[in-house]
């Protein structure tokens, strides 16, 4: 699924996304985006509820309610017997509310999946297993969840299962992300795009965004 987006809000049990509910072995959403509200009970996401794929320069933004596996992009990351499965250079803004395993941007990450060059900033509500970033992480976090971050005043959350916590004020300076390598460049305005970039950013002001977006 590349270059699609839904608006509506949506209700179900498990497996739940705003674009995608189960997404399956080399299943690919990119350049994509959700902006309803997104309520389920396990594997649900603002994007995508399950992930057995690929997420990639995709975005969310609805509420998340849920209450296993509750993330603002992706509920579970799942892992796979021949490979794993990923979500780079992508991001989320909506709050999540769950019970475990509850996260600003992955619910679950399991230790054959990949959360890179991503980031979240809603305000993260859950009971066990809550990170600002990533709720659960299953495997060595340091190898799967790389150069990614969450903002610790708008999350509510000090902690993550993976990742780096930043204030607002380093989530919206661009040093923060070229400084790990992120494709990102600054830009004059909100309404300014530069295509040949990943990432763009108004230094000081904006959080990141897809160089795609309109």
């Amino acid at each position: 699924m590349n270059n699609t987006h839904s608006t509506g809000s949506v209700i179900g049990v498990d497996d739940v996304g705003g674009l995608v509910g189960h997404s399956c072995y080399d299943g690919t959403v990119s350049n994509s985006y959700s902006t309803g509200n997104v309520t389920g009970y396990s594997d649900v996401g603002g994007l995508v509820g399950n992930n057995r794929g690929s997420v990639n320069s995709s975005h969310s933004t609805g509420s998340v309610i849920g209450v296993d596996n509750v993330g603002g992009l992706v509920g579970n990351n799942m892992g796979r017997w021949d490979g794993w499965s990923t979500v780079f250079d992508s991001y989320s803004t909506g709050n999540v509310s769950g019970n475990q395993n509850v996260g600003g941007l992955v619910g679950r990450n399991d230790g054959t999946s990949r959360v890179c060059n991503s980031y979240s900033t809603g305000n993260v509500n859950g009971n066990q297993n809550v990170g600002g970033l990533v709720g659960k992480s299953v495997g060595i976090i340091a190898q799967i969840v790389r150069n990614s971050f969450w903002d610790t005043e708008t999350s509510g959350q000090a902690t993550s299962d993976g990742g780096t916590g930043k204030n607002t004020t380093e989530m919206q300076d661009i040093t923060t992300f070229s400084g790990v390598g992120w494709n990102i460049t600054g830009v004059a305005n909100i309404t300014m795009r530069d295509p040949s970039y990943i990432w763009n950013i108004v230094n000081n002001v904006t959080y990141p965004f897809l160089s795609w977006q309109s």
